[in-house]
C-alpha cells in the first residue's frame, strides 16, 4: 500500500511517497501508466491541478506555488502539465532537479 508523508518545513511542505510495493511490481505498474499516459491525460492532469489550486487558493494567505519534482522516464521533458496549469494561472514549476525547485520557491 502506498502512503503519503507530509513535512511542513519553512516556506513549503516536503512531501514523500512510499509503500510495500515490490520492485517487479511498482516496475510494472510504472511501465503501464507510462504506456497509458497520453498527451490528453497530461492535460486534464494539468487542468485538475489548476482547477484545485484556485479553489483551495482562499485557504491561502498569498498564492500558493506548486513545485512538481519528477525523473525520468516519468517527468515529460516538454512539461506539458507545467504549461497547462500555467496557462490557467498557476505558479507551478516541474522539474528533475530539487536544487532548481527549491530555489524557484525561494527556500
Amino acid at each position: 500500500m502506498l502512503h503519503f508523508d507530509v513535512e511542513p518545513r519553512v516556506g513549503y511542505l516536503y512531501t514523500t511517497l512510499t509503500g510495500g510495493l515490490s520492485l517487479a511490481a511498482a516496475q510494472s505498474a510504472f511501465g503501464e501508466l507510462l504506456a497509458a499516459a497520453t498527451p490528453a491525460d497530461r492535460n486534464a492532469f494539468g487542468a485538475f491541478l489548476a482547477a484545485e489550486v484556485q479553489r483551495a487558493a482562499r485557504l491561502f494567505s498569498s498564492f500558493p506555488r506548486i513545485a512538481i519534482y519528477g525523473v525520468a522516464p516519468l517527468m515529460d521533458p516538454n512539461r506539458y502539465t507545467q504549461t497547462v496549469a500555467a496557462n490557467r494561472g498557476v505558479q507551478v514549476r516541474a522539474s528533475d532537479s530539487m536544487q532548481e525547485l527549491t530555489s524557484w520557491l525561494g527556500v
